[in-house]
């Protein structure tokens, strides 16, 4: 009886031990199928795929681990929620366990290159001992009657953030860790005791030619209470249009060589070897992993729609952009409106204010800042008088010299500025200038430091009567736009 009752407890140790005491499935190829270790990683790729794993490790010893999955992964809602289901079959001599299990991810988009996925996945575990290999010479053992099948349910969590080209991720499968007991006698019970474990992983893609060619390191942390922790290190060398090469190294067990080839656009077969490391190695045998990936809908199609996907993004962004400075342009003239008006009134009033008393009997013209007529010395009251006799003659009649041209002028120094756009963002005023230069309209730009306003003038006077009369002509019919008189004092 003690014989039967240590190989039974050998066994229930016996898949903890083919992982280095780790209870979680053991792939090489898991960097295809992440989903399986952490839930929140469901549907990240964005289509549907399903895969088949089949794994024999340490085919020279009876009874090693054989471990067959199938699963099934993708994505709802634009890539917002991903799913993913798949069951398994793991065995060790007379133990075999079957999992099967549903997982939920939502992914958020923290930026335009950031997102958050959280997932959740929950399933039924069902441990089995097959009885039936057992030989005992007391057929009423306790361990020979009693039931080998005992399930439990089972939940999984994780978390994974992907920032640009690099992702990190956390998962906890078999997250409530609770026994399954088989038997129980007075001095001593048959239990398989299931643990939380803790993955971790971390991965970096460097791209070349786009998409094309994608250059993956990687590491995998496996930690589980009271057992060793198992830390993956591995490069992956994926050409998506032909298949993949890559290479692990799996702490305290082996070093592995990853080869897939895509048959199709959609179909891909892969294969893994484990070269073992550890003091058993040469009496352990060979270790293979084989996977089929099949992926429903075309690679190049969905490429077509990513770039199309890609293109509208960039597009939808720059019209963005254009109606937001459309917006603010607008926003701009109504303001330079506004104080058009503002100031028209100002100078009305001023303008009524002198006539009242009695101060435009001598035809100064008005400071509309001020309120005050303008000091006009006897030469410029005799220039005003000749220009008023050629109004509609040439442009330099009407006091327009090359010292008047913004070439020739000093950016916010004193004078009477002839002024088409004013602008609280120096962008828009840049804009307009550029603008009217296209039209061949001379233009400049300065900024008032009592308002800190951008104002877009075309010509400077020294006068405000000249300024007055060139505004009048539209600078001789030469400009068709608004235009009004802004005073540097």
């Amino acid at each position: 009886m003690r014989i039967l009752r240590n190989t039974i407890l050998i066994a229930l140790v016996g898949l903890g031990f083919s992982a280095r005491a780790q209870q979680i499935p053991l792939y090489s190829n898991y960097f295809f199928t992440p989903y399986i270790y952490n839930p929140a990683v469901s549907g990240s790729k964005g289509y549907t795929e399903a895969t088949l794993i089949h794994r024999r490790q340490w085919t020279g010893i009876q009874g090693s681990p054989e471990t067959s999955a199938l699963a099934v992964n993708g994505s709802l809602n634009e890539e917002k929620v991903g799913w993913s289901v798949y069951g398994y079959s793991d065995k060790t001599d007379i133990i075999n366990r079957l999992g099967i299990y549903g997982n939920y991810a939502y992914h958020i988009n923290l930026s335009e290159n950031a997102i958050l996925s959280l997932g959740i996945g929950a399933g039924y575990l069902a441990n089995n001992i097959d009885i039936n290999s057992i030989r005992a010479q007391d057929q009423g053992d306790i361990f020979i009657i009693t039931n080998g099948d005992r399930g439990t349910f089972d939940i999984n969590t994780g978390l994974n953030l992907r920032i640009a080209d690099f992702q990190l991720g956390a998962a906890a499968p078999q997250l409530i860790g609770q026994p399954i007991e088989y038997a129980e006698t007075p001095d001593r019970s048959v239990q398989y005791n299931l643990l939380r474990h803790y993955v971790f992983n971390a991965q970096y893609d460097f791209k070349f030619s786009g998409d094309k060619r994608i250059l993956s390191p990687m590491v995998m942390v496996r930690a589980a209470k009271n057992v060793p922790i198992q830390v993956d290190a591995g490069l992956m060398f994926n050409l998506t249009d032909y298949g993949y090469i890559g290479a692990m190294y799996r702490s305290e067990y082996a070093v592995t060589g990853n080869l897939g080839i895509n048959l199709t656009q959609q179909l891909t077969v892969g294969y893994a070897y484990d070269f073992s490391l550890n003091e058993y190695g040469t009496q352990l045998g060979t270790s293979h992993e084989f996977m089929l990936t099949y992926r429903f809908g075309d690679n190049r199609r969905n490429e077509r729609l990513e770039n199309e996907i890609k293109r509208m993004k960039q597009q939808q962004r720059k019209q963005s952009e254009e109606t937001e400075e459309l917006i603010d342009e607008k926003l701009e003239e109504f303001k330079d409106e506004y104080k058009k008006e503002i100031e028209a009134a100002a100078q009305k009033a001023a303008e009524e204010a002198a006539r009242q008393a009695g101060q435009v009997s001598t035809g100064a013209p008005i400071d509309p800042q001020t309120g005050q007529p303008i000091q006009q010395t006897q030469q410029t009251q005799q220039r005003a008088g000749a220009d008023q006799q050629q109004v509609g003659a040439p442009a330099d009649a009407v006091g327009i010299t090359a010292a008047n041209m913004p070439a020739s002028v000093t950016p916010g120094s004193r004078g009477y500025y002839l002024v088409a756009g004013v602008f609280s963002n120096k962008t828009n005023a840049d804009r307009l200038r550029r603008k009217l230069e296209g039209e061949g309209v001379d233009a400049a730009v300065f900024q008032d430091p009592g308002n800190f306003y951008y104002y877009v003038y075309l010509l400077k006077f020294d006068t405000y009567e000249a300024a007055d009369r060139a505004k009048a002509t539209n600078i001789n019919g030469r400009y068709s736009g608004d235009l009004w008189i802004k005073i540097i004092q």
